[in-house]
């Protein structure tokens, strides 16, 4: 109705699970790493989990559309079946005859087993693999669950026949931590929850979205934006049935953008008008209340915190004279100061060390932390962020890492590498994942190897960062986790 209007060449806020308008945030990006993972893996059991709305479908045919030849892909859309008939509907994917011989009686679940496996070998001798993907899994009967566990036996000497991917909204988790499933449970070789688009994320979500139809202009209002977020709590098929509502209201009005009012109104009647609730004055007052205690709370951890940018300029009127001791008053060192007069005093009074940086201002500004510069005439301190101009000096404090010489890559193990783990869990677009073994039969350290997951986690986390995402753990990088964490490793410990 409105293409014309918009010069559009298709719907752009079309529901369909459509692969072509596919936007990939750095959590779907994530999902699909996990996905991808079963290309490269040995066989397997991956669980993807989102709520409704959040584009699993769609990152499922993604994932088909880019598979290699030599990869065969069993698609079950529909997992409210017996046991009996996931396998005929699995035989049926893959081109397997399951019907019986005219006269016969049905193929027996054993029958249909072993049909399966023959065909499972010969694909494996001639170097294919076989993926099944059961979109919808949190609709599974038990029974299947069942019948789920029994295909992930279905394996040579070495390596799985087949891997199964289960697709599910968050009930699935639920289902799979029944003591009853634990078996199940426990063979998942990678998991991930994929969450809400987060507010950053919708305008370049509805730009590429648009841009995918043919318009490559901006025809939402920062208003309106803003808006369709509150109303979709970040929810890409609510994001596309209000956009979708409120292009139409643009067009009806004959406008050329879309105003926060018009899309309030295309919440209405998407969403409906939500109801009102009045507090009781007893309520009211202690809500009041709370917040300004909570205020005030907030108030006074600001006031206290002690890497805050603006007490750095009191630290140089007081301590200017000394770099050194500067900074480690802000690391909050409890040293004495008058032998803080170089690097190597440093060293010998506390667990840090100076690490002079010879960078670029922006790669300075990820630090995100106080450090030394030298600008020809004296030396001062300031936060990362202060920086406008490449020092001709600088250093910071820094508490290196047992063991780490050099690089990291995608494929090496090393002890630096369970840490990274640990602080990437830490953020909540990225938590709930699991650690891959790479070869499904546990011959490598977990905690030490640095899978593919993680390696798209890193990458992620680097673009956050301004830094390349390149997936190599190097000193930026590496410094970069620092700041995130404040959580470092020395002598082996956590501190």
């Amino acid at each position: 109705m409105y293409l014309d209007y918009f010069n559009l060449s298709r719907l752009p806020f079309s529901i369909a699970p459509d692969p072509e308008l596919l936007y990939l945030s750095p959590s779907h990006h994530e999902a699909l790493a996990h996905l991808n993972y079963a290309l490269t893996a040995h066989g397997g059991l991956i669980c993807l989990t989102g709520e409704v709305g959040m584009g699993k479908t769609t990152l499922c045919r993604a994932f088909i559309d880019q598979v290699p030849a030599h990869i065969d892909i069993a698609y079950i859309f529909n997992p409210m079946l017996s046991a009996p008939e996931l396998l005929q509907a699995i035989c049926s994917e893959l081109e397997i005859p399951c019907e019986a011989d005219s006269g016969e009686r049905p193929l027996t679940n054993k029958q249909l087993i072993d049909r399966l496996y023959q065909s499972l070998i010969e694909r494996y001798a001639n170097g294919r693999k076989v993926i099944c993907i059961i979109d919808e899994a949190q609709s599974m009967p038990a029974p299947l669950l069942e019948q789920i566990r029994l295909l992930t036996n279905l394996e040579t000497n070495r390596d799985k026949l087949l891997t199964l991917i289960l697709v599910g909204q968050p009930e699935l988790q639920d289902i799979l931590a029944q003591h009853s499933n634990r078996q199940l449970d426990q063979r998942i070789t990678a998991r991930f929850h994929l969450p809400a688009m987060n507010k950053k994320q919708l305008k370049p979500y509805l730009q590429h979205r648009l841009k995918q139809a043919g318009n490559e202009n901006e025809l939402f209002s920062r208003g309106a934006i803003s808006a369709i977020w509150s109303g979709s709590n970040g929810i890409p098929r609510l994001i596309n049935s209000i956009a979708d509502r409120a292009l139409l209201g643009t067009y009806a009005t004959n406008q050329s953008k879309t105003t926060k009012a018009i899309a309030q109104q295309a919440i209405k009647e998407v969403i409906g008008q939500p109801r009102k609730t009045v507090a009781r004055p007893s309520t009211y007052k202690g809500l009041v209340g709370s917040v300004l205690a909570g205020i005030l709370i907030l108030m006074t951890a600001f006031l206290l915190m002690s890497s805050n940018p603006q007490r750095i300029p009191f630290i140089n009127d007081y301590f200017g004279f000394n770099p050194y001791t500067a900074l480690a008053i802000e690391k909050g060192l409890d040293v004495d100061r008058s032998d803080l007069t170089s690097c190597d005093s440093i060293d010998k009074n506390s667990p840090y060390s100076c690490l002079m940086l010879d960078w670029t201002v922006s790669d300075l500004k990820t630090l995100n932390q106080p450090l030394a510069i030298y600008s020809g005439e004296s030396w001062r301190v300031v936060h990362s962020n202060q920086v406008k101009t490449k020092p001709e000096q600088s250093f910071i404090l820094w508490q290196p890492i047992e063991g780490y010489t050099s690089a990291v890559k995608p494929g090496e193990s090393h002890a630096l590498i369970a840490w990274v783990r640990d602080v990437l869990a830490d953020d909540a677009a990225m938590s709930d994942w699991q650690i891959i073994s790479p070869d499904g039969a546990g011959q490598h350290d977990f905690l030490t190897y640095y899978d593919p997951i993680l390696a798209q986690k890193v990458a992620v986390f680097q673009q956050s960062v301004d830094l390349k995402s390149d997936r190599i753990i190097g000193l930026k990088t590496l410094l970069a986790l620092q700041a995130k964490s404040q959580k470092v490793l020395v002598s082996g410990e956590e501190k």
